[in-house]
């Protein structure tokens, strides 16, 4: 993917809201470029959704309303969990 590509998804995942961030740019930054073109696409798909949305679906107190955006949630959140585990905290 090319660099202004990157930059694009890289500026839509700054949503404003701190748990957001928290969890969508170390994403982006260290995870996202490291897979396939349909996870890119999902992830893509997803920046769609609204703030609230994806604030209640990464806290675990909505679903996501289709497969592909509960495979990405799924994703982003262990990555999460990973980086957490990793650093300690």
């Amino acid at each position: 993917m090319q660099d202004i590509e990157w930059g694009k998804i890289k500026w839509q995942s700054r949503r404003g809201m701190r748990e957001l961030d928290l969890m969508l740019l170390p994403f982006v930054e260290h995870d996202l470029p490291n897979m396939d073109e349909a996870a890119v696409d999902a992830y893509i798909d997803l920046l769609k959704a609204t703030d609230l949305e994806l604030f209640r679906w990464l806290h675990g107190s909505a679903e996501p309303d289709s497969k592909s955006r509960k495979d990405m949630i799924a994703t982003i959140i262990k990555c999460h969990e990973g980086r957490k585990g990793r650093e300690g905290v």
